[in-house]
């Protein structure tokens, strides 16, 4: 049975949250896939200053190396702006999925000009990856919420409210067309249905665009 590896870098989530993110990735395999999480001990607790980005990728390209090439038909890093992605492919020996490269890559398909909404702290790690990512929009803006992934787990709803924010702000002022979920747990809130209801564009989750990406690595490797 095709097995993934989620690598989730950071270690402050609580043995319920972690399970419940478990949950949500299974949520989205195709029948006969498997998912497991891969938690380095020594990742940063949470992601708000340049120093936790440095240490996550310092854990994440430790984890990746002792991956064997038959262990897993691929890795999705756990980050919605591909944080040190180059490395941690050099480094890995099975497919490395970034999900916004593939995200970005979905959204050239989708329209030509796509807003980032991300928590402020990814700020300058989605900027860096719209500088690296090819084949992308036309137009990429990065929209920031006054909000950090600790606050949104800490008040979900609140969470939710500076997204429908930021996405109506997007729209208004970015003139997007397409939106991109900016953090992993931006797609653990269970809104994006709604906010493609809600601003009739298409809203790009890294959750599943990156379990299907990995999928497709693993089934062509064989």
């Amino acid at each position: 049975m095709p097995r993934l590896i989620y690598l989730e870098a950071m270690t402050g989530y609580d043995a319920r949250e972690n399970a419940r993110r478990l949950e949500i990735l299974r949520s989205y395999l195709s029948p006969g896939f498997t998912i497991d999480t891969l938690r380095p001990a020594d990742g940063p607790k949470v992601l708000e200053q340049p120093e936790d980005f440095a240490q996550m990728q310092r854990a994440a390209l430790g984890a990746v190396t002792g991956v064997a090439p038959d262990a897993c038909g691929a890795i999705i890093a756990g980050g919605a702006v591909d944080p040190g992605l180059d490395a941690l492919r050099a480094a890995a020996r099975v497919p490395v999925v970034g999900p916004g490269e593939a995200s970005l890559y979905l959204a050239r398909l989708l329209g030509s000009r796509l807003a980032i909404l991300t928590v402020e702290p990814a700020v300058p790690g989605a900027y860096a990856m719209i500088q690296h990512v090819a084949a992308k929009p036309d137009v990429v803006v990065v929209r920031p919420m006054k909000t950090t992934v600790r606050k949104i787990l800490a008040d979900p709803d609140e969470g939710r409210r500076v997204m429908r924010e930021a996405a109506a702000a997007a729209i208004r002022e970015d003139k997007a067309d397409v939106l991109y979920l900016g953090s992993m747990t931006q797609g653990t809130l269970g809104i994006t249905q709604d906010l493609r209801a809600q601003f009739g564009v298409p809203v790009l989750d890294p959750l599943p665009v990156s379990i299907r990406t990995a999928e497709q690595a693993a089934a062509a490797r064989g």
